[in-house]
């Protein structure tokens, strides 16, 4: 049968008509492929803050640990020339024979070098000392700070006494030379010598001074 005609306004319409059907898919089509590029992105930069905040973590703890093996050691110093002057206080009285070519010599016995090493043997397991320490903020460095109150966080008490007997078993000797040779020598300098001289803990420019390149 002969197909009717149809007037050119109805054609029109229809083509119209098809084309934004076209059109409309074209457009979903694109609207789906944007939102999936999106979700892409943020899932991206999810996983890349994550990536960067375990990196950044990962260094501030070994960064904390250098900076607490430093710190650590001086409080340990600090304690030992505490204890020592203590030894030497409560035995002011006292007196020791010692020999001096070749002949027994009664000597006060905070002069001797025993009192140093009765002392420093003793120090490491003196828990009470130790017990006082927190780690704060020191000159924008987490360090170990002495307080009047017994501190919450016993395992600060753990790592010190730890660092105490790595001196003792380490250089017991050096220590106890310095400490009989420099009586008078202030906290400063003991940290410095046992931390830095000796122990190797600190850096030179902990106390003012230069490392060796």
């Amino acid at each position: 049968l002969p197909q009717p005609l149809l007037s050119t306004a109805t054609r029109n319409g229809m083509r119209n008509a098809a084309q934004g059907g076209k059109l409309k898919g074209k457009g979903a089509v694109s609207h789906r492929t944007r939102t999936f590029a999106r979700v892409s992105i943020i899932a991206a930069v999810f996983v890349s803050c994550l990536i960067i905040g375990a990196a950044d973590a990962k260094k501030k703890k070994k960064t904390t640990f250098k900076a607490l093996k430093c710190s650590a050691c001086k409080a340990v110093a600090d304690e030992m020339r505490s204890e020592i002057i203590h030894e030497w206080e409560t035995r002011k009285g006292d007196t020791i024979l010692v020999e001096k070519r070749k002949k027994k010599v009664k000597i006060p016995y905070p002069e001797s070098e025993l009192s140093v090493q009765e002392a420093v043997d003793r120090v490491c397991s003196k828990e009470e000392r130790f017990s006082h320490y927190n780690v704060t903020s020191v000159g924008g460095k987490p360090g170990y700070t002495k307080q009047e109150k017994r501190a919450s966080n016993k395992e600060f008490k753990t790592q010190l006494m730890n660092m105490c007997q790595t001196l003792i078993a380490e250089h017991e000797h050096e220590i106890v030379e310095f400490f009989f040779k420099n009586r008078l020598s202030g906290v400063q300098e003991a940290e410095k010598h046992i931390c830095s001289d000796v122990g190797l803990f600190c850096s030179k420019e902990e106390f003012g001074g230069k490392d060796e390149l």
